[in-house]
């Protein structure tokens, strides 16, 4: 069995050592002939930093790490190229003058490595130089590949420095084009592309890769990759979860498959994935280290918590051409990992995507992240929450109800409250989906939408949210009863035990109904 390549982001010590690498070249290949300028962004934790290595020692020919994959008959070995690779992953970028003092050591590192004199004293002429030496001394092109090269900007939306940070970035771009003579290929990664205006259009004819449809799976695992490179470890963990392989690989798809980006293939996220196979249990590693602090520190709009509850429609511009400083929600939401793309349509020659969150492993545990945030309910009491909430409405008691909403509800401070019923529906189903409750969001009948159904035993539960500062509690109670009446939410699930439900709020008040069919 092969050793897994957990952390290992060096395309050449992976191949030395023997670590089990899900051959992406076939894709790789096509990237090196789509364009000569290309970006890619992808969540953290998600294969880029591999990618580039491997587009590294490709470009440098070094053919004997490549044997037995797809590239190693179809490509030309005999035509290297010196490559300029940046990885801005690591250092701080608190001001202009950190990421310049970063900058300048990157560039002096690679100078000395490929023994070429750096002439200049600004940063602009340091990088000019070097581009340019190297392609004198190796008569060659330059290849230049270029790793996370928005963590300054993602390390600073809200520092006051971002417009300065931002600025020395473009400038230091610039210099690419500026030089186009002497470069073969460009390939930049990030998480997001927050920094157009700044970065990319001092760049000529960038080739945005992230939602283009063949390069979909060029990062993390598609179900076949899964199945066919990994087998022995699902029958190790079939094994010792005592259910059969099938069973054991429907249970990965949940935690860890949902990533898309151009809504029809769907991809592993390779961190967790490995992590699982390795330690033998089902973890949420991608959210523990894949930025989730962006989601605290970022002010989100508010937290429009719409954004993780439902299915959200963006369009192709807002999607590909957002700014640091006027950004949605969801835009934000998807660059960093947390959304995907569900489905894409086109109207009228637009295009628009459909997010939402990718699976099992980002959904709970941001919920759970989001609900310590704002109800200030420690993670060992959500259980007990959810549990009392579901006990009472099974019971009808809506005196007990409305006290644990209450408790609940009560520590999320004013200007973070919602305008409408769904804020509150999104509080309670991130409860419950947390306490691993079988409850379901926006559930679609052939007349409309259910706001919650929850299922347990024998039992299904059908609640409907209402919030006005204008209506009664007893006009909202009544509307949402009509409104599960007329749109006949219930007749899907005959044989149940129907329980229906009003839950109304204006302004700190709460109102509750409950009827047994």
């Amino acid at each position: 069995m092969q050793e897994l390549p957990i952390g290992t982001q060096s395309f050449s010590v992976l191949r030395e050592n023997n670590y089990l690498y899900v051959d992406k070249t076939k894709d790789i290949l096509k990237l090196t002939k789509n364009s000569r300028i290309n970006f890619l962004s992808r969540p953290r934790r998600f294969g880029k930093s591999l990618l580039v290595s491997t587009l590294k020692e490709l470009f440098e020919g070094n053919k004997k790490l490549f044997k037995g994959l797809y590239i190693y008959d179809n490509w030309d070995w005999e035509d290297k190229y010196p490559v300029i690779h940046i990885d801005l992953a690591g250092g701080n970028y608190d001001s202009a003058n950190e990421l310049k003092d970063n900058l300048d050591d990157i560039i002096h590192t690679i100078a000395r490595k490929l023994q070429v004199e750096i002439y200049s004293k600004t940063l602009k002429g340091k990088f000019t130089d070097l581009i340019s030496e190297i392609s004198k001394k190796t008569k060659k092109k330059v290849v230049v590949l270029i790793d996370e090269y928005d963590k300054p900007i993602i390390s600073n939306l809200q520092n006051k420095n971002l417009e300065k940070i931002q600025s020395k970035l473009g400038s230091f771009y610039e210099v690419l084009k500026a030089n186009d003579q002497y470069i073969k290929f460009i390939f930049l990664t990030g998480v997001s592309k927050f920094a157009q205006v700044y970065v990319f259009s001092k760049l000529n004819s960038v080739d945005d890769l992230t939602l283009i449809d063949e390069f979909n799976s060029i990062c993390g695992y598609t179900q076949k990759e899964l199945e066919t490179n990994f087998p022995e470890h699902i029958k190790k963990l079939s094994n010792k979860f005592n259910t059969s392989d099938k069973g054991i690989i429907e249970k990965i798809k949940t935690f860890y498959n949902g990533y898309s980006w151009n809504g029809r293939e769907k991809v592993y996220n390779p961190f967790s994935t490995l992590l699982c196979f390795k330690h033998g249990e089902f973890s949420k590693n991608w959210f523990n280290t894949g930025t989730p602090n962006l989601l605290v520190d970022y002010p989100l709009n508010k937290y429009n918590l719409k954004s993780l509850a439902e299915p959200n429609i963006v369009t192709d511009s807002e999607l590909k051409n957002p700014t640091a400083s006027n950004i949605r929600d969801e835009i934000l939401l998807f660059q960093t990992g947390y959304l995907t793309v569900d489905k894409i349509e086109t109207k009228e020659d637009e295009k628009f995507y459909y997010l939402k969150l990718p699976n099992y492993e980002v959904k709970s545990a941001l919920f759970e992240n989001l609900i310590s945030q704002y109800s200030k309910i420690h993670l060992h009491d959500i259980l007990d929450y959810a549990n009392k909430l579901l006990k009472y409405t099974i019971e009808t008691n809506c005196t007990k109800i409305k006290e644990t909403l209450g408790d609940y509800l009560s520590p999320i401070p004013n200007d973070l409250r919602g305008q409408d019923e769904r804020y509150y529906h999104t509080l309670v189903f991130m409860l419950l989906y947390t306490a691993k409750i079988h409850v379901h969001s926006e559930v679609h009948s052939y007349k409309g939408n259910a706001d919650l159904i929850i299922e347990e035993d024998d039992h299904v539960i059908i609640i409907e949210f209402k919030q006005s500062s204008k209506s009664s509690i007893n006009y909202m109670i009544n509307e949402a009863l009509e409104q599960i009446e007329k749109q006949e939410y219930s007749r899907q699930y005959k044989n149940k035990k129907i329980i229906k439900g009003a839950i109304a709020f204006k302004n700190s008040e709460i109102g509750c109904k409950l009827i047994k069919e």
